[in-house]
């Protein structure tokens, strides 16, 4: 084989660890979102096994292998909508872990072309996947218990968010930077989100989401007696929390948003974040006199991430000048 001058050979560039890195970021995307549908529909324990089905690679598609399903696992009857629902949240899932070994692997070779924060950030990666990938077994082996579900939803979301930072990190910028005065009031706001997001993660594991089935009232109370002894087992405790959280949330982050879209190098954020966020609470709302339809708690979820996305780029923005590039 020829020797070739190092000048010949190609060189990888930012860009296109910058647009791997957005793949990667929209599949976690929609690996959440398919999660969510997977848990709304009820299809979360619909293959008793892991990381296979019943047995098989796919679920039961003849009838002599969903004869064998019967015999292998006769607690389980085999559901095939809900079960394909299941393996196809787990397809992905792998996709996504592939993917993001592949940003690992091309972050060590590239990494005097990629920014130091990025670098470590596809690093701390590993960590998480790793989390992921042992707390996606333990939902099924656990039986759905609410705290493997809820550190399972944190770790996707974690992953969404560190790939979405590192697109923004290695990503050609496309906006004004930010006063960094406004970073502190940014970071808080993002904390009151991940705090109001993991709330929801906790109602929705509990299955709580109907435990008050009016608004604004609950169950005819405008505020009934919360059972904080009780907190993990009372399902309007943790139903009011929630709604209690998200008027926090709102308040803050209108506040915030409003402060940003009077300022002309902030206006477009400032109003995406205001659009987002009444779009929540709406949704939030129906979501609960309408009895948590699919078609609405899903949305539900989206935006939450939306609204997670939005606040780190705002953050992002707030800090371009500063140490994080």
């Amino acid at each position: 084989m020829p020797d070739y001058p190092a000048s010949a050979l190609p060189r990888p560039s930012k860009p296109l660890f910058a647009r791997l890195a957005f793949l990667a970021f929209l599949l976690a995307f929609v690996v959440i979102i398919l999660g969510a549908y997977t848990r709304l529909t009820n299809a979360g324990l619909s293959c008793p096994d892991w990381p296979r089905c019943y047995g098989y690679l796919t679920p039961p598609i003849t009838a002599d292998e969903a004869l064998q399903a019967a015999k292998a696992y006769p607690q389980a009857p085999l559901d095939k909508t809900r079960a394909w629902t299941e393996m196809r949240h787990r397809y992905l899932a792998g996709l996504e872990g592939i993917l993001i070994l592949t940003l690992i692997a091309l972050s060590w070779c590239w990494r005097k072309e990629l920014p130091p924060l990025a670098f470590k950030l596809t690093q701390s990666l590993i960590v998480i996947l790793l989390g992921q990938i042992l707390l996606g077994m333990l939902t099924v082996t656990a039986l759905l218990k609410p705290v493997v579900v809820l550190g399972h939803l944190v770790c996707g979301f974690s992953l969404m968010s560190i790939l979405w930072v590192i697109w923004l990190l290695t990503n050609k910028p496309t906006a004004a930077p930010l006063h960094q005065r406004f970073y502190l009031w940014i970071s808080l706001g993002l904390l009151i989100l991940i705090m109001q997001i993991t709330l929801g993660g906790w109602v929705s594991t509990h299955s709580a989401g109907l435990a008050c089935v009016d608004f604004p009232y609950c169950n005819g109370s405008l505020l009934p007696t919360l059972q904080w002894k009780a907190l993990h087992t009372d399902l309007i405790t943790m139903h009011m929390l929630h709604r209690l959280g998200a008027l926090v949330t709102f308040i803050y982050l209108s506040l915030l948003g409003l402060f940003l879209s009077l300022r002309s190098a902030s206006r477009r954020f400032g109003l995406l974040l205001l659009g987002l966020l009444s779009t929540q609470i709406l949704l939030g709302i129906l979501n609960i006199l309408w009895l948590r339809p699919v078609s609405i708690a899903l949305p539900h979820h989206a935006v939450a991430a939306l609204l997670l996305l939005t606040l780190l780029a705002i953050l992002f923005h707030s800090r371009r000048q500063g140490s994080l590039t």
